[in-house]
């Protein structure tokens, strides 16, 4: 069974200085400097700074949703659901578009500079979304918002991987990927408040935030990746920062070890590579296709429009909850057994959705859906974070958000002409459930990350805490 990193001290070769004795002197270093700067290198602090992040670009990829009524209540924009529908599909394509670039340079121009730049460009765009004069510009800037959104999901992945202390990658994956559903429902909460009161462009001034507020705070408390500036060369800086935010130092590269893109197709991940897009397309595909139609499917079996609604809420509840638990049982025993149960129990709660039995257990089963197909990409994300190397982590992780990517526009797309081609809807829950056992499949055909090279190379390497190389 895969499991996740696991990381060793090893010892410093006899004819060179200790490195307990440089950390100590770094330690001394700090604290002759003071508080302040340590602090804001802290593994906590850059979770945090990692779920506001997070947090902000599920807020701007709500606020559209939350709007859109009031938008096609009034003439000024011009609105028909078409073309509304449209404008709403520009965000997710710019989020392709943002993952394919961010993962072309990231592990190239570094982690830190692209976090802080996709941040406030998404958040420019809300301002633009603002004082947009008609749908036409609006549409245009929504595409960008999803740019900079697409761009940081990846990045944010890499970073709340990569500073998570020992035995807690996925926790702390699962516990950033939670700001996504948090920052939609603070959208909700404030569109129930601020669109009556002030209008729909209000929510897209508040998208601005960002970029006023907490950029700086990002320039300011957020470091550089230490497996970044030690694959540049950087290695006091690295070190230095890894001490400070207390995990261990990172590993360097091995010799003509391919660094982003390029390593992905290497012979030693390709088969990998291609299984994490296809199971990421299978978990943004139910992601998207449960939360356009489940609605509908349920009021189509017979369910009144709120009850209808409130599947949805039970849906993304799963979603919320659940990942936090079983991400701390990924790093226990490992995210592929973990990832693959929460798919297959999806698949099995999907089926038994499509049955005549109470409402009370359609409710319970819409929570297990939601956690096994919303939740379990969170597992995914958190998987591919820690699987791939760090010298092509930002860009495996790109590849997964953008290859599935195209499942997210595919599944509503998709799961609509299963609808309009059927007498009934239980096919579209057959459908959902076969792509929930592809993707179970998928996780459990990942390759085990075996001891290779690296770790004969790390162990004559001094002060290298920091073991990715896997058992």
């Amino acid at each position: 069974m895969w499991r996740s990193q696991t990381r060793r001290p090893l010892a410093s070769r006899p004819d060179e200085p200790s490195h307990h004795c440089e950390r100590e002197a770094d330690m001394s270093d700090q604290s002759a400097t003071g508080q302040r700067e340590g602090a804001g290198t802290s593994a906590r602090v850059v979770l945090l700074l990692c779920l506001l992040a997070v947090v902000f670009e599920g807020y701007d990829m709500v606020a559209y949703g939350t709007t859109l009524p009031s938008m096609l209540a009034d003439p000024a924009w011009n609105l028909t659901p078409a073309r509304a529908g449209v404008i709403g599909s520009y965000a997710l394509v710019g989020m392709l578009v943002g993952s394919i670039l961010v993962g072309g340079i990231a592990d190239r121009l570094g982690r830190r500079t692209l976090m802080i730049t996709a941040t406030g460009w998404f958040s420019a765009w809300m301002g633009v979304c603002a004082i947009a004069p008609d749908a036409t510009l609006f549409g245009v800037a929504r595409f960008f918002v999803g740019v900079g959104v697409g761009a940081l999901i990846p990045l944010a992945a890499a970073m709340a991987v990569e500073f998570s202390p020992k035995g807690k990658n996925h926790t702390y994956s699962a516990i950033v990927w939670a700001g996504f559903p948090g920052g939609g429902v603070l959208a909700s909460l404030l569109g129930l408040v601020v669109v009556d009161a002030f209008g729909v462009r209000a929510m897209y001034w508040i998208g601005l935030v960002p970029l006023l507020v907490f950029v700086p705070i990002m320039l300011k408390l957020l470091p550089e990746s230490p497996s970044f500036l030690l694959a540049r060369g950087r290695v006091d800086e690295a070190n230095r920062i890894a001490d400070r935010a207390g995990i261990d130092r990172p590993e360097p590269p091995r010799p003509g070890e391919k660094v982003g893109p390029r390593a992905l197709f290497t012979r030693e991940l390709r088969r990998a590579t291609l299984l994490f897009g296809l199971l990421s397309a299978c978990g943004l595909l139910l992601t998207y296709a449960l939360n356009t139609w489940l609605p509908k499917l349920m009021q189509s079996s017979g369910f009144g429009s709120s009850s209808a609604l409130t599947f949805l809420l039970v849906l993304n509840a799963g979603a919320i909850i659940v990942p936090l638990f079983a991400s701390r049982l990924s790093d226990r025993i490992g995210p592929q057994a973990v990832t693959a149960a929460s798919l297959a129990s999806a698949a099995v709660a999907i089926l038994v959705l499509s049955t005549d039995v109470s409402s009370w257990l359609l409710f319970a089963l819409a929570f297990v859906a939601g956690a096994g197909t919303i939740g379990a990409q969170v597992l995914i994300y958190g998987f591919a974070a820690s699987y791939f190397p760090a010298s092509s982590r930002a860009a495996g992780t790109a590849w997964v958000a953008s290859v599935g990517r195209l499942g997210g526009v595919t599944g509503p797309t998709l799961t609509g002409l299963v609808i309009a081609n059927g007498s009934n809807v239980a096919p579209a829950f057959y459908l959902f459930a076969l792509i929930a056992v592809i993707g179970a499949i998928a996780a459990l055909l990942v390759p085990r990350q075996r001891n290779n090279a690296a770790v004969g190379q790390a162990a004559a390497v001094p002060g290298i805490a920091r073991q990715d190389a896997t058992t």
